[in-house]
């Protein structure tokens, strides 16, 4: 009794130093998940923290794992920080260390079960057996028990190999998703890029047609000092002022709120100071649609996923169908009885065994029609993803006709409202021209100078949109091809001679 009350005393602390351990496992791996201080860096503006964030160059050092862009961003420098830092990227690579895991469960299935057991058993009294006159004890009141079991599935007609199929598959369709979301944020990048170039622009013909609204006020004014003119254009030219000051504070705003919009594209605090080069020339690109569809089917990520779908639900099927089939095992068992009175202590048990459900309620029934019923639910859905595809192609081959037919009209519609507004105001200097005429002269080159840009950044998205729905638009981030993708820049020889 003694040896058996050290034994529990030995066993129970050993569960409360493990116990221990755990918990203090717990609490360390909890510490990092929570910190308060990196969950309040990413609302408060940085100009706002005790400790100023140190910035680094773009898409090399890092700083609590955050790429920090430094200096003004061009679009392939944006691109960078965005595909290390975005949210949304970073949550499809989980996904991919799931499905990663999910093959090592399923290919569990095949190798051995190894489990093993303890108990320490309490009787309310020793178990005695009586022959004759004589009362014998067969078994101690305390006593410990140990068992070791390996067993090993050795044919389940299909079962686990339909899981381990589908798991494997399950890797790659995470992998493919994990493309198009890159492609995906280098798109969502472009576009929000390209809306801070839109919206500085706005503001910059704000800031010069107010110089030129305060210029003509200055003008009328003179005129007005020298009685050339009525009291009311004076009054016209100020409220002409006014209106575009208030334009000037709205443009000023967008241009805030387009840049934390690519803040939060990119992954970093949206209230960062991030500035952006701008872009002035539209690039040459020539494509008819078969090119570009024929493109598509090569490179978008999605034709593969959705016959990867399609594959894994047969391997569910598959599955299914198993279990109707038994499942024949072996498996070997080593047991220990800590009984005095026992006569064999230790025991070995072999076992070769068959298991089948006889009887479910249905259920795999059910699970075989529900499998039937996905597969046939994927190749629909791989009919309309084709469908899809061929519409965002053609879409924005569109837009990029479009806006090339819109940039050819608005550039040459500024050099005409540049003219008509030097013409104007020569006209009212010499009182042949009213306040109204110069005030509709001014709004057309402002007009005339954002239909451009509009047009132009329009033109650039659009390429780059075609480029996204083509799935070639990650082919720009390769070395010697960040500016020009030669997959698609080109044009072909027929369209040359064109």
């Amino acid at each position: 009794m003694r040896k058996t009350s050290r034994t529990t005393t030995r066993i129970m602390l050993t569960l409360l130093a493990g116990a221990g351990l755990l918990l203090a496992a717990g609490c360390a791996a909890r510490g990092p998940h929570t910190d308060s201080t990196v969950l309040r860096e990413r609302v408060f503006p940085p100009s706002t923290l005790q400790t100023p964030v140190p910035r680094t160059p773009a898409a090399s050092p890092r700083e609590k794992g955050v790429v920090l862009p430094s200096g003004p961003l061009t679009l392939q420098g944006a691109i960078a920080v965005a595909l290390a830092n975005n949210h949304t990227l970073k949550l499809s690579e989980e996904d991919v260390g799931i499905a990663e895991q999910q093959v090592r469960v399923a290919r569990s299935l095949f190798l051995p079960q190894v489990t093993a057991g303890y108990g320490y058993d309490i009787r309310d009294r020793e178990v005695v057996q009586g022959f004759g006159s004589q009362i014998i004890p067969v078994a101690e009141k305390e006593f410990q028990r140990a068992e070791l079991k390996v067993q090993m599935t050795i044919w389940d007609f299909g079962r686990s190999l339909g899981s381990y199929q589908q798991a494997q598959l399950g890797r790659e369709i995470a992998d493919l998703t994990k493309q198009r979301i890159r492609q995906n944020v280098i798109y969502q990048v472009t576009q929000a890029y390209f809306n801070v170039l839109r919206a500085q622009k706005a503001r910059d013909i704000a800031a010069e047609a107010l110089e030129q609204a305060r210029a003509h006020l200055k003008t009328a004014r003179s005129l007005y000092a020298n009685e050339v003119v009525d009291k009311n254009d004076v009054l016209r030219a100020e409220v002409h002022a006014a209106e575009v000051l208030q334009q000037l504070i709205t443009a000023e705003n967008a241009v805030k709120l387009s840049i934390s919009v690519l803040n939060n594209v990119l992954g970093i605090n949206v209230n960062s100071p991030t500035r952006v080069k701008d872009v002035t020339e539209a690039p040459e690109f020539r494509m008819d649609l078969v090119a570009a569809l024929r493109k598509a089917v090569d490179h978008r990520p999605e034709f593969r996923l959705v016959q990867k779908s399609i594959l894994m639900e047969e391997a569910g099927l598959k599955a299914a169908r198993a279990e109707r089939f038994p499942r024949i095992y072996v498996a070997g068992t080593l047991s220990r009885l800590d009984d005095d009175y026992q006569v064999h202590k230790n025991s070995a048990l072999g076992e070769v065994g068959i298991q089948i459900d006889l009887f479910s309620g249905g259920r795999t029934t059910a699970q075989i029609r529900v499998a039937e019923r996905r597969i046939r639910k994927a190749a629909e859905t791989a009919k309309q993803v084709c469908d899809g595809i061929a519409l965002e192609v053609k879409q924005a081959l569109l837009g990029i006709e479009e806006a090339r037919k819109r940039l050819a009209v608005a550039e040459k519609a500024v050099s005409q409202a540049e003219e008509n507004l030097r013409l104007v105001e020569n006209k009212y200097r010499q009182t042949a021209a009213t306040p109204t005429d110069v005030v509709d002269a001014e709004t057309l080159k402002t007009r005339a100078q954002m239909n451009y840009f509009t047009a132009l950044y329009d033109y650039i998205v659009a390429v780059e949109r075609l480029r996204y729905a083509m799935g070639t638009n990650e082919a720009r981030l390769r070395p010697g091809s960040i500016d020009k993708a030669e997959d698609d820049a080109g044009s072909s020889k027929e369209e040359k001679k064109q």
